[in-house]
């Protein structure tokens, strides 16, 4: 793991390339969106991620939010401000996040992981921005669209 993201990954930009072993691997042309992630930020994306889908642990990710410094502190210091976005992340994940019902036919009772949408999640959020001053540097808008890309 490098912390260079390539930001643009649509199918004009990725070449499938054959090996002289057989085995095929993945070519990223078009080095005009890149990113540099710092290593913190990498594995506090993950936790709030890992948070999310497991746990939908809200004050976890308002913390994680605050660790990242995408949102201001006093925020965050203000319980009425706070609770605020409790509540607006209940309203994400709920929106985002989508569990199997018992009656389909794959549900698996031991397996609680739900389906991500994240362009359902990418659309909460950008809601979130103003109403909490979130402040985004350029490499997570950067992950968001590379992200969002990807799902199609």
């Amino acid at each position: 793991v490098t912390g260079i993201l390539h930001a643009d990954p649509h199918a004009g930009n990725l070449l499938k390339i054959r090996l002289d072993d057989g085995t095929v691997t993945l070519g990223y042309l078009d080095f005009g969106l890149l990113s540099t992630i710092p290593m913190k930020v990498r594995d506090a994306l993950v936790c709030s991620v890992a948070l999310q889908v497991f746990s939908r642990d809200v004050d976890a990710v308002s913390s994680l939010f605050g660790e990242l410094q995408l949102i201001p502190q006093y925020i965050l210091d203000d319980d009425s401000e706070r609770l605020a976005l409790a509540e607006a992340l209940e309203i994400t994940f709920g929106n985002s996040l989508k569990y199997l019902d018992s009656s389909d036919p794959n549900f698996n009772d031991t397996t609680t992981i739900p389906e991500l949408k994240f362009d359902k999640l990418l659309d909460s959020l950008s809601r979130l921005v103003p109403r909490f001053q979130f402040d985004l540097p350029p490499y997570f808008i950067n992950n968001a669209r590379a992200l969002s890309t990807l799902e199609g």
